[in-house]
């Protein structure tokens, strides 16, 4: 297995985690690295950073919604709440206009695996690996 720290550290900064995350989450992103971000121009790299963040951290607090402990205790991230993130990124490289799309954008797109940004509720049709369903 490759270093995940660059991937995982990356993750971690996009997710506003001030805490570590665990190897499985920068093994969702490890086929992106930092040649694919640099890539990108300032906006693209920018929006595809927050829509990941944002998307992710909503999924998680959607979860955190459904415990009702006043928001004291936050959830963990599971691997719907990043798989939503990416999904939100990809929404966020497809929204720049075509012909304003950095060479980069247009390759990950291209090579993109990820489904749309649609779908049932985010966050809650997977699971922490380890887990069982939620």
């Amino acid at each position: 297995m490759s270093d995940l720290s660059w991937h995982k550290k990356t993750l971690a900064d996009a997710l506003g985690a001030d805490q570590g995350l665990p190897d499985w989450v920068g093994e969702m992103v490890s086929k992106f690295g930092p040649e694919d971000l640099d890539g990108l121009r300032k906006n693209e790299r920018e929006a595809v950073l927050s829509a990941l963040g944002r998307v992710a951290r909503q999924s998680r607090d959607a979860r955190q919604a459904d415990i009702h402990d006043g928001g004291e205790n936050r959830p963990a991230f599971v691997e719907g709440d990043i798989d939503w993130g990416l999904r939100a990124a990809r929404a966020a490289l497809e929204a720049q206009p075509a012909g304003e799309r950095s060479e980069k954008a247009n390759e990950l797109l291209g090579d993109c695996t990820c489904p749309a940004a649609t779908g049932p509720n985010p966050g809650r049709d997977a699971s922490t690996p380890g887990t069982d369903k939620m």
